[in-house]
């Protein structure tokens, strides 16, 4: 890491070394071909400002917000780029764990790194998956650049720290694809006590929980561990092709021939789970899940025409089932941390 502050223009500038831990899948500016734009970061550092720092004022919260990282009204305050040379990658992943899955009358193997990338690749029969999404491979280097003025620096750093701690970038993020690692960044500021109450998006809050796993010597065991841990989770929550209880926390997959109620297929939230893969030093891999729940109101539809209407009587039995998957979880974790 490199820092360095300009005395007359109040500016600061910081430099962060990175390696990709799991692989990225992001959209370049093509639409089709992988790549790390500033834009997708910047994106991202939004987010875990909103996670750290945001409220149920969102007039408030916007106005803050677009003072950091710029608005129709406003320029950014924050300036960031990317230096990297990375040739992105099409092509399968590795299968991770294997598991036993049924559909219809049928038995057979899937891996578990497929199934948390479900939506990146096609099945194509006598072949299997095929991934038709362009990736950054994991271990790819790149370096980060912020410059910012000093007095939003403690902001800036947090969200990053967050980002780096808990995130990443692209499609699947949540799933725990597009980990990366930063010389330093962890060492920077601590994330403090967060005592506050649920807010109505993804936040953290004094409900946030972050469940830590064993370490691996590699981030295709650390996210299989991690990724069948919260499979079996969710999936214990109600039977196979029923949707009321798996869908308050995330939207199911959608087999051909299955009715998912329209109020969930219409009315998607995020979930309240993101795994994440932590590289701990050269060889040492430690999955991560994060807890971040929030206020739970969803859209309710009658019809496809039918208008929407914001309902929050789901709430309880939200929490009810997140609790379930919590106890599980808390089982299978090393370790459970209640603070930031």
């Amino acid at each position: 890491m490199e820092f360095s502050l300009s005395r007359f223009k109040n500016i600061e500038t910081r430099q962060f070394k990175c390696e990709v831990v799991t692989p990225m899948f992001l959209g370049g500016a093509d639409g089709k071909h992988a790549e790390l734009r500033a834009a997708s970061i910047k994106g991202a550092l939004r987010f875990w400002w909103r996670a750290l720092y945001g409220s149920d004022d969102i007039e408030d919260m916007k106005k803050r917000e677009g003072e950091i990282f710029g608005s129709t009204e406003k320029k950014s305050r924050l300036s960031l780029r990317v230096d990297c040379s990375i040739k992105p990658e099409l092509g399968n992943l590795p299968k991770g764990k294997m598991f036993k899955t049924t559909s219809r009358g049928r038995t057979f193997s899937l891996g578990i790194i497929d199934y948390l990338a479900y939506g990146l690749y096609e099945y194509k029969r006598g072949v299997g998956n095929v991934y038709i999404r362009e990736h950054i491979p994991a271990g790819s280097s790149f370096k980060i650049i912020l410059k910012y003025d000093s007095n939003i620096g403690d902001e800036i750093l947090e969200s990053f720290n967050a980002l780096v701690s808990f995130g990443g970038l692209g499609s699947r993020s949540r799933n725990g694809f597009g980990s990366f690692c930063c010389e330093d960044s962890q060492k920077l500021l601590g994330l403090g006590k967060i005592k506050r109450e649920l807010l109505d998006f993804s936040a953290l809050s004094k409900e946030s929980r972050v469940f830590v796993f064993n370490k691996h010597k590699n981030w295709i065991d650390a996210l299989s561990e991690i990724g069948l841990a919260y499979k079996d989770a969710r999936l214990s929550l109600e039977n196979k092709h029923t949707f009321e209880k798996r869908a308050l926390i995330a939207m199911p997959i959608e087999v051909k021939g299955e009715n998912i109620p329209l109020y969930i297929r219409k009315g998607r939230h995020q979930k309240p789970y993101l795994l994440h893969i932590n590289k701990i030093k050269e060889g040492v891999y430690q999955g991560r899940i994060l807890f971040m729940p929030y206020e739970y109101k969803y859209y309710f539809f009658k019809n496809e025409n039918d208008k929407k209407e914001l309902r929050d009587d789901k709430f309880d039995e939200y929490f009810v089932e997140c609790e379930k998957i919590n106890d599980i979880l808390k089982n299978k974790a090393q370790e459970v941390k209640y603070e930031f």
